[in-house]
């Protein structure tokens, strides 16, 4: 079995930690001892879902695969198997990005070609989270400058409906459970703190040691409503077969220790530093264009001064004074 808590898995950045690890933690209670899935991920390139899932064979298929060893070139809603030829079909955060009108045709599909289980994680449609989307979106755009092309994404379309997705698949002779992931206000802040440090270079490595606290102690907290998706694992089988199988995964954030906040105080106090010396940096930056509006001022008031002059002198010209009295009007 993998273990979650190694260092390359927990520096992952948290939001891709948190949605790949709950798939695979509920994967891990349908198994049987020592049992291995074969497993197609939908939509999974560049297979994250291998780290997660480093006992199974993984073939992953996406439009953005290269179609190179076990990833393949296909779409959601249409993919290029038999009926059953998986026993595990995968979709992480990939439903919302399917058109609308052909997302009921892509969780068909990925029960079709399943004999076991499909397991879906997304952010379904909930008020709440898209408003914490739109405040994510526009704080990128504000710091960083850009578009978050896939938050962008979200807010221009309909997310799945949980409802619906969840019905489909019992309509298709699935049992279901649906598990909460992403606590939204942690996710929340969370968001905007990674996409903060992208506007400070060199910051990598912090950002990574923050991922890693955050993954080690509040992986299982997260699991908890209100959140920011949730993950629907559907069987055909076997959650009947293990009844109660996936219900320790709600209760364990009840049994946790309380992290030790200590290293996050430093990485906080880091983390003012670098805003106040980022607004020294602006306010040292707005008094060199202040000190140069200043010596332009200067400028000016010199140049008006020699016109000034220069008028005075030629007024008392004789050309100017004949030009005065004889064509100038009165």
């Amino acid at each position: 079995m993998t273990d979650y808590l190694n260092p390359e898995l927990c520096s992952l950045p948290f939001d891709l930690y948190q949605r790949y690890r709950l798939a695979a933690e509920a994967l891990d209670r349908l198994r049987v001892p020592d049992e291995t899935f074969e497993v197609l991920e939908v939509g999974g390139h560049p297979g994250y879902s291998r780290k997660f899932l480093a006992q199974d064979r993984i073939i992953v298929t996406d439009i953005l695969s290269s179609g190179n060893d076990l990833d393949m070139v296909s779409s959601a809603e249409s993919l290029p198997f038999p009926d059953h030829s998986f026993p595990v079909t995968l979709a992480v955060d990939v439903l919302e990005h399917v058109a609308p009108d052909q997302r009921a045709e892509a969780v068909s599909e990925m029960a079709r070609v399943s004999s076991e289980a499909v397991l879906i994680a997304a952010p379904f449609e909930y008020g709440l989270a898209r408003s914490a989307e739109k405040l994510v979106f526009d704080f990128i755009k504000e710091w960083l400058g850009y578009e978050h092309k896939y938050l962008k994404e979200h807010l221009e379309h309909p997310a799945p409906g949980l409802v619906e997705t969840e019905s489909e698949l019992v309509r298709l002779g699935f049992d279901t459970v649906v598990i909460p992931n992403g606590a939204l206000e942690r996710w929340l802040v969370m968001m905007l703190g990674y996409y903060y440090f992208d506007g400070f270079s060199g910051a990598m490595e912090l950002r990574k040691e923050i991922s890693a606290f955050y993954n080690a102690n509040f992986f299982w907290m997260d699991v908890a409503e209100p959140a920011y998706r949730h993950l629907i694992v559907a069987s055909r089988k076997r959650l009947r077969e293990k009844p109660g199988a996936l219900d320790d995964i709600t209760s364990r954030k009840q049994q946790l220790p309380e992290p030790d906040y200590e290293r996050f105080r430093l990485w906080l106090q880091f983390f003012m530093m670098g805003e106040t010396r980022r607004l020294l940096d602006r306010i040292r930056e707005l008094k060199a264009r202040l000190a140069e509006k200043e010596t332009e001022t200067e400028h000016q008031k010199k140049y008006i001064a020699e016109l000034e002059q220069f008028h005075k002198k030629v007024k008392a010209t004789i050309p100017y004074k004949l030009y005065q009295s004889l064509f100038k009007r009165k």
